[in-house]
Parts: structure tokens; C-alpha cells; sequence
């Protein structure tokens, strides 16, 4: 059984479903309402038993992965559902060292399906997992920031975190280039 599972950390609220073969969706929100709403239209049954035990650390690497991305942290077994291209785009992402970026095309590439960088692109936008899953590391080509599901001010601050962009995060407007391509 689905379990729903809060906890606030510097960027908000973060709300994320495991189940006892690891956690299987989370996002980012102002308030816990909102975070429950958004778990409840995605998964029917949300309440059951845990180890608590498995929780905490769970909760522990979670926070790290938001607070800390460029510390090794815990690995966290994930739950993941989706097709298989949305699956090979995702393991593709988590080969994406910490502090370093790829462009949609790049991955395309990566993945043997070079001229789908738009498809890689919408697989990023479904990713269930994000931090976990590093779609914030991948940028559009020719400087541009590309998409976020959780905004692109929250992709400022975790690139920011990963030592990727110079300066201090609110000298950076998120809807221009990255200064570093």
C-alpha cells in the first residue's frame, strides 16, 4: 500500500508516496494541503503500515538529495513506473554526475534515439522523482534553462546548490541563458 509521508525543508513542503519496495513519486510545495491534494489525484489508496525504521532513513536521504546534492547520501530504492523509453531517459539522468549538466539532445543520444530530443524532453517532464532523479541537470541547447516540473526557480536553486552556476543564486534570472554555456 501507498504511503504518504511530509516533511518541510528549505524549498517548501516536500511530500513524497513510498511503498515497501521504495518510494515511487514526491514534489515540492508551499504547504502540506497542497502536496496531499497532488499525492491523492495520483495514487487512490494512500495510508498503511511502515517500518519506521526505513522512514526515517528514506526521509534522512530525501533531505539530503534537496539540502546537500553534492554530499553522498544514502541510496534510496526507487518504484518507479513508466514507459520504457520514460525509464531508459531516467536511468540516463541518474549517470549525470553531481555539478555537471547534459543537454536534452545529449541524452537523446545517450539513449541511441538522437532525434528524439523533444520526447526526452516530456520523459524529463514525467519524471516522478525529481532530485532523486536528476532532471534539473539537464538544459535545453544554446544556453537555455529548458523545463522544470517544480519551476524553474527551484532548478536555479538546486543547480546553484551543485556549485553549477557562479555567483549567488538571485543574480541569475532563470528565464535567460546560463552564463556558463
Amino acid at each position: 500500500m501507498n504511503r504518504l509521508q511530509q516533511t518541510s525543508c528549505s524549498l517548501g513542503c516536500l511530500s513524497w508516496v513510498f511503498d515497501i519496495d521504495g518510494v515511487r513519486w514526491l514534489t515540492l510545495t508551499g504547504t502540506p494541503e497542497a502536496g496531499y491534494r497532488q499525492a491523492a489525484t495520483r495514487f487512490s489508496a494512500l495510508g498503511g503500515k511502515v517500518d519506521l525504521q526505513v522512514q526515517e532513513v528514506w526521509e534522512e536521504a530525501l533531505l539530503a538529495a534537496v539540502e546537500c546534492p553534492t554530499v553522498v547520501r544514502q541510496p534510496i530504492p526507487l518504484h518507479l513506473s513508466g514507459t520504457g523509453f520514460q525509464r531508459a531517459v531516467w536511468d540516463a539522468l541518474c549517470t549525470i554526475p553531481v555539478g555537471q549538466w547534459r543537454t536534452y539532445g545529449d541524452i537523446a543520444a545517450l539513449i541511441g534515439r538522437p532525434r528524439a530530443v523533444r520526447a526526452v524532453g516530456s520523459a524529463c517532464g514525467a519524471n516522478p522523482l525529481p532530485f532523486l532523479i536528476p532532471c534539473h541537470r539537464v538544459v535545453a541547447s544554446g544556453g537555455r534553462w529548458g523545463g522544470f516540473g517544480l519551476g524553474l526557480d527551484v532548478k536555479e536553486v538546486l543547480l546553484f546548490r551543485e556549485g553549477m552556476i557562479p555567483g549567488t543564486s538571485g543574480q541569475i534570472s532563470a528565464h535567460g541563458r546560463i552564463p556558463f554555456l
